[in-house]
């Protein structure tokens, strides 16, 4: 599958069976040789057992040919132990690379989904399901594709045996192929596809409702609402068992069928070959028919049964691998086209009716007006819940919005504008740190900056001192989402971030939260002089030296 196709097209079985065809190849191959070498070491052994213990009879046991076989038989063994494992190893390693495809084509959904509805790819329930559908799918070669493989070719293989021993086999052994590989399969998940489907939504539904349950076990004890949810838990645990138990009855039945095809065939073989004699009341072989050759041919189909049986479960791992696509295929979003005009600098933003809203529940500020000019500061105020972040979100083209916006005095779309976004920073309440170093991380504002930069910027945020205590100074590498700074820590450095792009407008959210005077008095400073920008919005509910000059809009 070519990188373009794995952005765009919606994931399919097919798709990703052949996102690696010459990777997937190796493990068929070697799967196959295995499959073949077990079937031909069961037919081998019985011909050779068959055969040694009629020369023992007949007294000819002092020139037979033990050495050969025996060989042969060695040889199969080493064939069919060896391929076993190349092929757990080679299909680990396409299994992989399946499971990379399947991460950068979720990660592709979520750079090309609407950013004001990104937070819906984000909760922890659908981050839980997605590991869990993932898992499913890249199982499907291995529980599905190749089991199928191996017994149509081992049906195929032990044909051209029961070719040279009897023509008149191959019609036993053709119906018994299709009620093995295409008819039981078939009829086990007809009967069962839906709990597999119902099983598989449940499980994830039901690990959530869990998980939930840990967070809030204290609320529900103290409400009283314990056995209301406890009893919603033991409903979804019944159904999911109901499921489980329609499945595995389906899966019984369809090793039952296979093993009484397996016996009609068996005894269709021996009728086939075998002709009655009325003289001396015994069944023998028909003309032509060596026993040594049919007892192999005869052990051979019990190894071919083996390697049907996994087929009766195939149907679980298909219907759990559809749904696991389906649910996949929901995040599959086409390619946002964002507005991407020229902004050179701005001068002047002038907002009409100004309404910033999100997507999922509506709620935002109330509608304004504002305008705001080169060298100016502006400070949001208003209550908790006015929507002041919304609004300065809004502002920064990073949520919905309604009313009219121009900028120098030309009405522009903010929404998603590359344009305007280029010319603007902004600092939200929770800002992201990645797990990189702290060099790392500032340089996604300005890759191009040097050491010397990285400090000053630094010291601009009153974070130098402690980034110069730390063993491994600005090349300390950060936790994820940098959960080993504090809340302050993450703010400032994020800031910093900020300050480097240069941005001519900044706006910031609550970025005094839970520091101290003195390094606010330090941020404050560094943005009235080294760091100021021609425009400055700021959401703050903490009094500073940029409040003292700036204009108030209250919500």
């Amino acid at each position: 599958m070519s990188n373009h196709a794995t952005k765009t097209a919606k994931l399919s079985l097919k798709s990703l069976l052949l996102a690696n065809p010459w990777g997937f190849a190796v493990p068929v191959l070697v799967g196959i040789i295995a499959s073949l070498a077990g079937v031909a070491l069961l037919g081998v052994s019985g011909w050779f057992i068959s055969a040694a213990g009629l020369a023992s009879a007949i007294g000819s046991a002092l020139v037979f040919n033990y050495l050969t076989p025996g060989a042969i038989v060695r040889g199969l063994a080493i064939f069919r132990t060896a391929g076993r494992y190349g092929e757990q190893v080679s299909a680990h390693n396409h299994l992989l690379g399946l499971l990379r495809t399947l991460r950068l084509w979720v990660w592709d959904q979520r750079v090309a989904k609407d950013s004001a509805n990104l937070h819906e790819q984000s909760r922890g329930d659908l981050l839980q399901r997605l590991v869990s559908d993932l898992d499913q799918i890249i199982r499907w070669p291995l529980v599905v594709f190749l089991p199928w493989i191996y017994a149509l070719l081992s049906y195929a293989a032990v044909s051209v045996l029961a070719y040279f021993i009897l023509p008149n086999l191959l019609w036993p052994l053709a119906i018994a192929a299709v009620f093995h590989i295409f008819i039981v399969p078939f009829v086990c998940g007809y009967f069962a596809s839906h709990a597999v489907h119902v099983g598989q939504i449940l499980g994830v539904h039901r690990r959530g409702r869990f998980v939930s349950l840990f967070s809030a076990l204290i609320t529900l004890t103290i409400r009283g609402h314990w056995k209301d949810y406890a009893q919603r838990l033991d409903q979804l645990d019944e159904r999911q068992r109901r499921s489980e138990i329609v499945i595995q009855q389906a899966v019984s039945v369809g090793r039952f069928l296979a093993y009484l095809v397996t016996i009609l065939l068996l005894v269709s073989c021996f009728y086939l070959v075998s002709v009655y004699q009325a003289s001396t009341d015994n069944w023998t072989l028909v003309d032509g028919v060596q026993g040594t050759w049919f007892i192999g041919f005869v052990l051979s189909l019990l190894a071919v049964n083996e390697l049907v049986l996994p087929l009766v479960q195939s149907f679980v791992a298909q219907g759990q691998s559809q749904v696991g696509l389906r649910r996949l295929n929901q995040l599959h979003q086409d390619a946002q086209v964002q507005p991407d005009g020229k902004i050179q600098t701005i001068d002047r933003m002038t907002f009409s009716e100004w309404r910033g809203f999100y997507a999922s529940s509506g709620m935002g500020n109330d509608a304004l007006d504002l305008s705001v000019v080169a060298g100016e500061k502006v400070w949001i105020r208003g209550d908790s819940g006015s929507g002041k972040s919304t609004l300065l979100a809004a502002i920064a083209g990073d949520c919905l919005s309604t009313g009219k916006a121009f900028i120098n005095d030309e009405a522009c779309d903010l929404y998603g504008n590359r344009g305007y976004q280029s010319q603007l920073s902004y600092l939200p309440q929770t800002p992201y740190i990645f797990q990189q170093s702290i060099a790392a991380n500032l340089r996604l504002g300005n890759p191009d900056a040097s050491t010397e930069a990285l400090w000053s910027v630094l010291d601009a945020v009153a974070l130098a001192d402690w980034a110069k205590s730390l063993p491994n100074g600005l090349e300390t590498l950060l936790s994820s989402q940098g959960r080993n700074l504090s809340g302050g820590q993450r703010k400032r450095l994020a800031l910093a971030r900020l300050l480097l792009r240069q941005s001519p407008v900044l706006l910031l959210d609550e970025p005094f939260d839970g520091l101290d005077k003195a390094t606010i008095a330090t941020i404050c400073h560094s943005l009235q002089n080294a760091y100021k920008p021609s425009i400055l919005l700021l959401v703050s509910h903490v009094s500073s030296q940029l409040g003292d000059n700036a204009r108030v809009i209250e919500l």
